[in-house]
Order: C-alpha cells, then structure tokens, then sequence
C-alpha cells in the first residue's frame, strides 16, 4: 500500500457568532491601575505570536463553558460493535444497522452514465491523465476512478464531507449521534508540529505545552467548516474518525473512542503504528485534559495515552487502494457494519471506486472545485 494523510488546524476564532472577529478593546474591559512598584515582579509580555495562541485558546475555552451552562445530554455511551481485541469481532446482533442506505448497494447504472456524459463535456476529457490539469474534473474523477491511483487530499475530504452531509442530515442511520468526522489536515498538523509540541514547556501540572494551531477548532466543533457542528469532545463528541497519512505511503482510517479511552487502526504495520500513536494519540489525550474546562469532565481525563489495537479480521488491501478502503473502512465502522472480506475483497476496488465517484458527483456535485482552507488561518496564525 502506498499513501500517506496529514493533519491541520484552522479558523480564527471558536466563540460562536464571533469567529474570525478580533477582539475589540470593550471586549477586554476597563484596565485596572497597577502598583509601579511591582512591576519588576511582572512576567515578562506575551509575545505577539504567543498572545494570539492564548486568544484563541481562551475563546475555546469559553465557548465550551458556555455549552456547560445547559445540562450535559447524558446519553449512554453507543457501545462499539468491536471488542478491545486484536480480532476486533463483531458484538452487535445481527439486525438492520442502517436504515437509510447500504454502503454496498449495486452502483446505479443511471447515475453512473449521469457521471460518464457529464466528464466528456470537459474540454480536458481525451487529455492524458498527467497531462491534465489539477483543476480539471476529469483528473479529479479519473484519478478516484483508477484502480491502484493514490488518493490526493481533496478526494480523502470529499469522501468525509459526504459523511459528514449524510450524518448531519440523518444521523439515526449511523450507531450514535455522538460521532465527528474529521478531514486529513487534523493529522498532518500534528504530524508536523509533533516535536514542537514536546520541546514546549509545560506547567507543575504537565500542561501548558503549544498544541498546534487549530487544535481548539477541531475540540469545539468549529472545524471542519463544511456542516460545522460546534459539538464539543467529549461533551457532545465521544467517537472521532479521522483519515492519516503515514509518510506519502499509506492511507490508515483510525476510530477514538474518548468515553473508552481506546483507539483503533486499519491495516497497519506495528512498526507504522508505533510511528502514528505517539504523535496522535497523545496529543488527542492531552488536547482534552486541556480543554477540558468543566471539573466533572477534567476528573474523567489523564495524561495517560490512550489505548489502542491494530484491525487484523479486515483483507490486505492492494498498493494504491488504501486510500478507498480506509474510507469505507470509517463509514462501515460508523454505521456498524461488520467488515465483510466479501465487501472488502481486493477485486472490489474499481467498483468501490466507481461508487464513491456516483455518490460524490450526486450529494457534492461541486467537489472537483472544492479547495479546503480551514488551515489558511492557522498557518500564519501565531506570526506576525
């Protein structure tokens, strides 16, 4: 297999109907005079890159306690239909799990040749694939329609904002409301910034350290912009899915359970997962023992990492197609569907491709033109 996935953050501000505004001087209330005297005894001023992390630090955290103030939905966690093993076998009773659609109907031959008469109005139609440009749609379906073709960012974000329509639309089709879907920069802005986060200082308590920008936007629910949610982890949120690119090489779909404390990989290598837990799963730990601003969800928080288990019932999946088969490996676990080797067979692939390409051109027709900036303003978030 041959894919990788990244993770970012972005957005300037979490507080509710005043993202992206900059804090006005009645917003910061009257200065209190202060003793001369003392002022050698002051910490040194914030720098200015410094200054906006903690603005935006701060807006999470008052837009998550503003939630606090309504009594918390205290629902009981949806169990997962995996068990804690490495087998990871299906617990939940054979019944109809998805009442509005199966992931693996039969393709619509209809839409099908919709999609096909629709690509050959491009004037880029009978140019070779590398010779088309980016912004074509016919690169942009011939690439999600070849077998074996590495999946680029925007066709990972395309396929999450599908799911991210169908459970904001009809969320009693998935086993729990209590779900997130998260696009590939979550796991490439922490992928990236990993070792500044662990040279930072941190506090007598351990916490303290420089998350990466964007980490309160993707706490609270403000990102991924595309049908934001404003849910909060673990107030509103116990399950995140998120899609990860281990170094341009592979594409690996991993669940989190907060409420369990346990994480779960696709196929992966134990090498490979050794590389991906360390950098996710404990910034993920520690990104809720930070934010978590309510005492009664702090006691529920340690800097303990999470737990975590490799998938081993699932087929190997062929070099340039784990990027297809991790996406539907995210949407079968969310649904709670089992993963059938029939379904997931490896000559399965061009169909699962056609499919994802059918349903994308339908419920996102736009999604060729779709270009994620959710990071643009966290990449010079903390810079002059």
């Amino acid at each position: 297999m041959s894919e990788h996935v990244c993770f970012v953050y972005s957005s300037e501000s979490v507080n509710g109907t005043n993202a992206g505004r900059k804090s006005l001087p009645e917003d910061k209330g009257q200065d209190v005079p202060t003793d001369a005297s003392s002022s050698k005894d002051k910490a040194p001023e914030p720098s200015l890159e410094d200054a906006r992390y903690l603005e935006k630090r701060d807006a999470t955290l008052a837009f998550c306690r503003a939630k606090s103030d309504r009594t918390r939905k205290l629902v009981a966690s949806p169990q997962s239909p995996y068990t804690a093993n490495n087998t990871a076998k299906m617990i939940i009773q054979n019944k109809k799990l998805y009442p509005g659609y199966n992931p693996f109907a039969p393709i619509d031959k209809k839409k099908l040749k919709e999609l096909a008469d629709w690509l050959k109005t491009c004037p880029h139609y009978r140019t070779p694939l590398d010779k088309k440009p980016r912004t074509s749609r016919t690169w942009w379906y011939q690439i999600l329609r070849t077998s074996l073709e590495w999946l680029e960012d925007c066709h990972i974000d395309a396929w999450i904002n599908v799911l991210r329509k169908r459970c904001d639309a009809n969320p009693q089709y998935f086993r729990s409301e209590r779900m997130c879907f998260i696009d590939h920069l979550f796991a490439q802005q922490w992928s990236i910034n990993y070792k500044d986060f662990k040279d930072s200082e941190s506090d007598q308590n351990g916490l303290g350290r420089r998350l990466p920008g964007g980490a309160w936007n993707y706490y609270a629910g403000t990102i991924p912009s595309f049908c934001q949610s404003n849910k909060v982890w673990g107030m509103d949120i116990d399950d995140v899915y998120a899609p990860v690119n281990y170094n341009d090489t592979d594409w690996i779909a991993m669940w989190i359970s907060i409420p369990k404390r346990h994480s779960i990989c696709s196929s992966i290598s134990p090498e490979e997962l050794d590389v991906v837990k360390e950098p996710f799963l404990y910034m993920v730990t520690y990104l809720l023992v930070e934010c978590a601003s309510l005492d009664e969800l702090r006691a529920q928080y340690s800097l303990e990492p999470f737990t975590y288990e490799r998938l081993t019932n699932i087929p190997p999946v062929r070099a340039g197609d784990c990027g297809v088969y991790s996406l539907e490996y995210i949407e079968c676990h969310a649904l709670g569907i089992e993963f059938s080797k029939k379904d997931f067979a490896k000559p399965n692939g061009k169909t699962m491709r056609d499919k994802m390409a059918v349903d994308i051109f339908q419920e996102l027709p736009d999604a060729h033109e779709f270009e994620n900036k959710d990071n643009d303003a966290n990449m010079g978030a903390y810079e002059g």
